[in-house]
C-alpha cells in the first residue's frame, strides 16, 4: 500500500481543466537515465504533459504519491495468455526435484482428480534430478489407465503414459521435426519432442469447456496488471483470438497484442482485418519457429551439443524446407510482423537474414535469440530482440554442459545492447512465471536462478533493463509508450526506486489509460 506525505503545490480553486494530476513523485519517462522531479499531467486517458511541480494547473482528481518513483507501465513482449491462464488449473511440477517427488505428485494429482478427467501437468525439468535422468513412462504408473500428459518446463518436449500412447498413431512416419524417446528394449519410453508432441499428442488432449477458458484469459490478464504489466504480446491461434479474445477486446484491463500461432501453408492471413484494431487491442504479427530449445537439445547450433556430440538441434516447420522466405513474404504482404522463434546460434543467423528486408514499421521481431556467436553480434544493429532473462538465469544452469566452451553466448545482454540490438523483454510465461521484477534482476545483476554470477559482465544497467522492459518491449508489441505527451497514460508507481536496489523494488499500483487497474492506494491519496 502507497505510503503518503507531503504538501502538493496545486490550486484547486480554479475550474478543472485536467482529469488527473500525479504529483509529489520522481518520474521516469523513458528517456531520461534516472527518475527527475515532475508532475504527470493526465487528461482523457493521455498523457498532457510533464510539468514543473510549481506549475499552478487545476485537476479534477490529484494523486500525491509522497515522493515515489513513477516509470511507464511495465511491458510483456512474449506470453502465451490462454496458455498461462489454463496452466493455472494443471499439476505444476516445476518445484519436483527427482523421480521420487514426481512420482509422488503424480499419484496425489490422480487420486484428486474424477475417474473420466485427464491428468495433465506441466513444468517438470530434468536439470533439476540430473542423477534420476529423463522421466520415462514408468514414472506414471501410479495413475493407472488414467491418460496423463505432462508436459516439459519449456512446452518443447511431453511424456504421457501407456493410455495415451495407445491412442497415438506411431506405426507412420513421425512429423517432420519430430522425435519419439525410445526405452532399452526399443519401446516407446512415453517422451515425444517439438512436432511429434505438438502434432500427436495435442489433438487428442479434451479442451477445457469454453466459459473456463474465457475465464481463464481473465485471470491471466488480472494477474499481469497485478505486477504492474499494462502491456503484452499473446501468442494465440486463430479459432482461441476469435472465440476468446475479440469478445474480451474492450474488457480486459490491459492492452493486447496479438500473434496468430497457425503455420499451415500457405497462410490465411486475410481474416485478421475483421479483426478489432484498437490501441487497447490489435492482431500484429504471425510466429514461427525455425528451431526448438537447449532444454530438449533442439535448438539449432552451428557445431553439436557438448554433451550430445551426434546433434546440432533441430530446423522446424517452415526452416525445414526452405520455406522461411516465402513465409516471411506472405506476412509482410498481410501487413503484419514476421515474429520468429530462434534460440540457437544457426536459427537466429537465419533468422537474422530472413528479416533483413523486412518494413521497420512493421516492427518484426526475433523471439529468444539465446545463443549469440560473437560474429553474429554485428548483424544485431538495429533489429527487435524479445528476449527473456529469466530464461538466461535458469538456463544457465545447464549452459557448460549444453555449450561447453560456449557458455558465454547464451543471451550474452551487454554485448546484444552495445551492438545496436533492440531489446525488449518478456517472460514467455507459463514457460517460466510472469515475473518483471525476476526480469529485471536477472538483467540487472546478471545472476542465475540461484544468485550466483554467470558472465556478470553481461548486466545492463537499470536504465537500460528499464527500457527493454517498457519503451522496446511495446515497440515489439506494435505499440508506443513512455511517459511522453500524447501516448497512453500507463504507468505504475513503485514502493522503492528500482534505478537504486532492484531487489527492493515492488509495484504498487497500475494505471491504464490513467485509470488505477491494480493495486492500493491509501485512502486520500486521490481527491478531487
Amino acid at each position: 500500500m502507497l505510503a503518503m506525505s507531503g504538501p502538493a503545490v496545486f490550486d484547486d480553486s480554479l475550474d478543472p481543466k485536467i482529469d488527473l494530476r500525479v504529483t509529489n513523485c520522481r518520474i521516469w519517462n523513458g528517456e531520461s537515465i534516472t527518475p527527475c522531479r515532475l508532475d504527470l499531467l493526465v487528461d482523457a486517458g493521455r498523457v498532457l504533459e510533464l510539468a514543473d511541480p510549481a506549475t499552478v494547473i487545476a485537476a479534477s482528481e490529484t494523486l500525491d504519491l509522497g515522493g515515489a518513483v513513477v516509470t511507464p507501465g511495465l511491458v510483456d513482449s512474449h506470453v502465451h495468455l490462454l496458455l498461462a491462464g489454463e496452466s493455472s488449473m494443471h499439476l505444476d511440477l516445476s518445484q519436483v526435484d527427482g523421480r521420487k517427488a514426481f512420482e509422488a505428485a503424480i499419484e496425489a494429482a490422480d487420486a484428486a482428480l474424477p475417474p473420466e478427467r485427464w491428468l495433465i501437468a506441466t513444468g517438470w525439468n530434468e536439470t533439476l534430478w540430473e542423477r534420476d535422468g529423463l522421466p520415462d513412462r514408468e514414472w506414471l504408473r501410479a495413475a493407472g489407465s488414467r491418460p496423463v500428459v505432462c508436459w516439459r518446463c519449456d512446452w518443447h518436449c511431453v511424456l504421457v503414459n501407456d493410455a495415451v500412447l495407445r491412442r497415438l498413431d506411431l506405426d507412420g512416419p513421425l512429423p517432420a521435426g519430430g522425435r519419439l524417446g525410445r526405452m532399452h528394449d526399443g519401446t516407446p519410453s512415453g517422451l515425444l519432442i517439438e512436432a511429434a508432441a505438438w502434432e500427436l499428442v495435442n489433438p487428442l488432449i479434451p479442451s477445457l469447456p469454453e466459459q473456463v477458458r474465457g475465464e481463464a484469459i481473465e485471470q491471466a490478464a488480472a494477474v499481469m496488471a497485478a505486477c504492474g504489466i499494462t502491456t503484452t504480446r499473446s501468442m494465440e491461434y486463430r479459432g482461441d483470438i476469435e472465440s476468446h479474445f475479440v469478445p474480451r477486446a474492450d474488457t480486459l484491463p490491459i492492452r493486447l497484442s496479438l500473434v496468430q500461432l497457425d503455420r499451415s501453408s500457405p497462410l490465411d492471413t486475410g481474416w485478421h482485418r475483421e479483426l478489432p484494431n484498437t490501441d487497447r487491442f490489435a492482431l500484429t504479427g504471425c510466429k514461427a519457429f525455425f528451431d526448438g530449445t537447449l532444454g530438449s537439445r533442439t535448438a539449432k547450433l552451428t557445431s553439436p551439443y557438448s554433451d550430445a556430440p551426434e546433434t546440432s538441434g533441430l530446423w522446424l516447420e517452415v526452416a525445414i524446407d526452405d520455406q522461411d522466405e516465402r513465409w516471411c513474404r506472405e506476412v509482410v504482404a498481410a501487413g503484419l510482423a514476421p515474429v520468429i522463434h530462434a534460440i540457437g546460434d544457426a536459427a537466429v543467423s537465419r533468422a537474422l537474414q530472413v528479416i533483413s528486408d523486412v518494413p521497420d514499421a512493421l516492427r518484426p521481431t526475433i523471439e529468444h535469440a539465446e545463443v549469440i556467436a560473437p560474429e553474429g553480434l554485428p548483424s544485431l544493429e538495429g533489429v527487435r530482440l524479445s528476449v527473456q532473462p529469466t530464461h538466461r538465469a535458469t538456463d544457465a544452469a545447464m549452459a557448460h554442459a549444453r555449450l561447453g566452451d560456449r557458455a558465454g553466448w547464451l543471451l550474452p545482454m551487454r554485448e546484444m545492447c552495445e551492438a545496436g540490438g533492440r531489446l525488449c523483454f518478456g517472460t514467455d510465461w507459463p514457460i517460466v512465471p510472469v515475473d518483471p521484477m525476476a526480469t529485471l534482476r536477472a538483467a540487472i545483476t546478471g545472476e542465475d536462478a540461484r544468485g550466483i554470477p554467470f558472465f556478470p559482465e553481461q548486466r545492463l544497467s537499470p536504465h537500460e533493463a528499464m527500457l527493454a522492459a517498457t519503451v522496446n518491449a511495446a515497440e515489439a508489441c506494435g505499440f508506443d509508450a513512455g511517459l511522453r505527451a500524447g501516448l497512453p497514460a500507463d504507468f505504475v508507481v513503485w514502493s522503492n526506486d528500482p534505478f537504486e536496489d532492484i531487489h527492493a523494488a515492488t509495484v504498487q499500483a497500475t494505471f491504464v489509460d490513467g485509470t488505477l487497474v491494480a493495486g492500493e492506494l491509501r485512502q486520500g491519496a486521490c481527491h478531487g
